[in-house]
């Protein structure tokens, strides 16, 4: 595990005066912390209320979560964790890399021993070796790379190596199995407990169980993971069957309900789906999904209504992707053209219709020339408002429907109205 005394003792007399006054700070941080870092945390007592007199507070261990923390709670929520659950991996996190996704472990000279990354992959090239497997392109210090990898590899990564260590201490994992036990927690201190010994897997020795518990407890407790819509046990297949039970349902937005008014529903909602490549300009990269296309003329399978849409067209696509991302809940509208979809939206009952983007939705350009649809992989913010990630079909000039016409770019607010965009929209069901 990284060590902060040997890199202080590197850095000269001022990082001792730096280790004297913030002594109470350091035994807290997480690992790997810098010291502009950690002192943020010696301040953070402004920055949190002031009924917070638990063990987490007098250890500095609380914490006000950044916006990968959040965009990391998001993606867990999104793909079906509980909050428990989530603010179990959000506090072994925080001890880890301080949510740095681009944190280096400290005090290790060997490249292929020293971890990286929110999660401290050792050796870094795990991250990169996952975004090559997976078609992820970017770079492996983004964070946003960073949180989808932790997404996918929560279900296949988790061991049972140090299970017995983990019951020695009195603990009762659910199912003798530490993933089990992480999805089941009822609490962010065994969630903490289970993903630390499960995934994260630390030098047992030196593993620092109490903050990451006290971390996780800080992240469960906090105003931004209350503000997001978890469900109440986690479901690793990404279904969110029912709002948290401490979750304000008077708080969800007007567009949930398929009767409200969807014309205009607040701002855009950042975060990412995940998973569309950005560096190819054909399909084959949808061989690797349930659909299986893999080389022009597959249409994909199982065979399903939307295939009557026809070559490769930016129709045929969103439903496509619609299907994959939302599990197969999409239905074929018939409209003439893809470009008025949000109009056919705002019309029909179970469907919504915003000028605000939200990943996970279509999106339609029309009029001026333009008839298309595409979909909302990513929404970050921007100067302009708002950005958007789309990846689409039909998109190049050298003829309609050609295998070699997929695409992935970035619009602002400013170049989506230029293109004459028509509107978002997607199925209620989807719960964007």
């Amino acid at each position: 595990m990284k060590r902060l005394l040997p890199f202080l003792l590197a850095a000269g007399p001022p990082a001792l005066v730096l280790l004297l006054a913030l002594a109470m700070v350091v035994v807290g941080a997480p690992a790997g912390m810098t010291a502009t870092t950690m002192a943020t945390m010696a301040d953070m007592a402004d920055c949190t209320d002031d009924t917070d007199t638990t063990a987490a507070a007098a250890t500095g261990t609380t914490v006000t979560p950044n916006d990968v923390a959040v965009s990391l709670a998001r993606a867990f929520a999104k793909a079906g964790y509980s909050r428990a659950s989530t603010a179990g991996v959000l506090g072994v996190i925080q001890f880890e890399s301080g949510m740095n996704p681009a944190q280096e472990q400290i005090g290790e000279p060997d490249p292929m021993l020293r971890g990286y990354g929110l999660n401290q992959w050792t050796p870094r090239s795990k991250i990169r070796d996952w975004m090559d497997a997976n078609h992820v392109s970017g770079e492996d210090s983004d964070a946003d790379v960073q949180i989808r990898m932790l997404v996918a590899t929560a279900q296949t990564d988790f061991n049972n190596h140090f299970l017995a260590a983990v019951r020695a201490e009195g603990h009762e994992p659910t199912d003798n199995d530490l993933r089990t036990w992480w999805l089941k927690a009822d609490n962010p201190e065994d969630a903490a407990v289970a993903w630390m010994a499960g995934y994260g897997r630390p030098y047992w020795a030196d593993r620092h169980e109490k903050e990451r518990e006290q971390y996780a407890r800080s992240y469960y407790d906090s105003k931004e993971l209350a503000d997001i819509d978890f469900p109440s046990e986690s479901n690793p297949d990404g279904k969110k069957d029912a709002a948290s039970a401490s979750h304000d349902t008077s708080d969800t937005d007007a567009s949930c309900d398929a009767d409200a008014d969807d014309s205009s529903d607040g701002d855009a909602k950042y975060g990412d789906v995940g998973g569309a490549p950005t560096n190819t300009h054909d399909f084959g990269w949808m061989c690797a999904t349930k659909l299986k296309i893999c080389h022009a003329g597959d249409m994909g399978a199982p065979p399903l209504d939307w295939q009557a849409m026809g070559d490769y067209q930016c129709y045929w696509y969103w439903l496509a992707r619609s299907w994959l991302v939302h599990d197969g809940d999409v239905i074929n509208p018939h409209t003439a053209n893809g470009g008025q979809l949000s109009d056919w939206a705002a019309g029909t009952k179970g469907w919504t219709r915003s000028d605000e983007p939200r990943p996970g939705a279509g999106v339609c350009f029309w009029g001026g020339g333009n008839n298309h649809v595409a979909f909302v992989e990513k929404v970050d913010k921007d100067p302009s408002g708002w950005k958007i990630m789309i990846s689409e079909g039909n998109f190049n000039d050298g003829g309609a429907g050609l295998w070699t016409s997929y695409n992935a770019r970035w619009l602002t607010k400013g170049e989506y109205a230029a293109a004459s965009g028509n509107g978002f929209f997607w199925k209620d069901s989807w719960k964007l």
